[in-house]
């Protein structure tokens, strides 16, 4: 490895610490970003023990010493040194191949799930500024395959779709249902989006702007879609690669392409397996401790000028009319 390189990716100080073949150095740094990875990385091939800090407590510790309005790296490094010392960290993850390939692919999948999103909320805002009878042709437009192909056929624009009359119209909506993924079209929603040309409801001199810019946004819509389905593929693929594919499946609710966004995360599913459980347990919550619920709330109705008392130990609920201003008196 060039002397430069090792300079540059764990510092000075340590580079000649290893050089000189100091032993018992750790390698403490915040998981943020990318470049941590790359730090763990040389320190594991120099033999070193590498470690994370948690960003939240570099953070609270930069406030407690009154560093918020002055940062530097020097600052940080001296944070992140202190805290390994008191083993406020943790020994990173070093995923396989696969399941780093994996967790890739699920970050692709975020985004794009995103940029689906975002397109369909701006499709909706854009028509119901040019166009909102065409968002009242069926209860969910933007979830219907027929409506997202009579609209691109259509250009988002009324009067085009006039032009072709309604026969023409509904086998263009034939040629094109199939890109969308769908294979038989909804004739009730092709009729009533066809009668919902004639409506001129809208801003009038927004319209015509509006339309075309939904028109552009619909073909984002449909690329986003497109690029989702590829990267859910590939994940299938992957999983189906580690010999887990028909293992996750048995779980009810559970499908391949959910799996493979759970499975690579550093966190615990929860014990029951039921699709109840694992649709109501967030993200964020997997693979930490679950605090001990607070007491059930009395059931008797508490009376002017009284606490609650509940929770016990703490504050009064929203639920309790006063407030505790002082212990009750102890009786002699």
């Amino acid at each position: 490895m060039p002397p430069w390189q090792l300079d540059r990716a764990l510092g000075w100080g340590l580079a000649v610490a290893c050089r000189q073949g100091f032993a018992g150095v750790v390698v403490a740094c915040e998981p943020t970003g990318h470049r941590w990875r790359v730090v763990v990385e040389h320190a594991d091939r120099l033999g070193l023990e590498a470690v994370c800090v948690q960003p939240l407590l570099v953070g609270r510790a930069r406030e407690a010493e009154d560093f918020t309005r002055d940062k530097s790296d020097d600052k940080d490094a001296l944070l992140i040194a202190r805290l390994t010392t008191q083993l406020h960290c943790y020994l990173p993850e070093r995923p396989t191949a696969a399941w780093a390939r994996l967790r890739h692919l699920g970050n692709r999948r975020v985004e794009q799930l995103t940029l689906v999103t975002a397109a369909q909320q701006r499709l909706r805002d854009l028509l119901e500024c040019g166009w909102p009878a065409a968002l009242e042709v069926t209860r969910h437009p933007l979830d219907s395959l027929t409506w997202r192909a009579a609209m691109t056929v259509g250009r988002c624009d009324p009067a085009r779709i006039r032009r072709l009359g309604l026969a023409r119209f509904a086998r263009a909506v034939a040629r094109e249902l199939p890109r969308w993924g769908g294979r038989r079209r909804h004739l009730g929603i092709l009729r009533a989006l066809y009668a919902a040309t004639g409506d001129a409801r809208g801003v009038t001199a927004q319209r015509a702007g509006a339309l075309e810019r939904a028109a552009l946004v619909l073909a984002d819509f449909k690329q986003a879609l497109a690029a989702l389905a590829e990267v859910e593929a590939r994940m299938a693929k992957v999983l189906a690669e580690l010999g887990l594919a028909e293992l996750v499946t048995s779980i009810p609710g559970l499908s391949v392409v959910g799996a493979a966004a759970i499975l690579p995360r550093p966190a615990t599913p929860p014990a029951s397996t039921t699709p109840r459980r694992w649709s109501s347990t967030p993200a964020c919550a997997r693979g930490t401790t679950p605090r001990a619920p607070l007491p059930a709330r009395p059931p008797s109705r508490v009376g002017a000028g009284r606490c609650c008392g509940w929770p016990p130990g703490g504050r009064c609920g929203a639920h309790c009319r006063t407030t505790r201003s002082s212990p009750p008196a102890t009786p002699t």
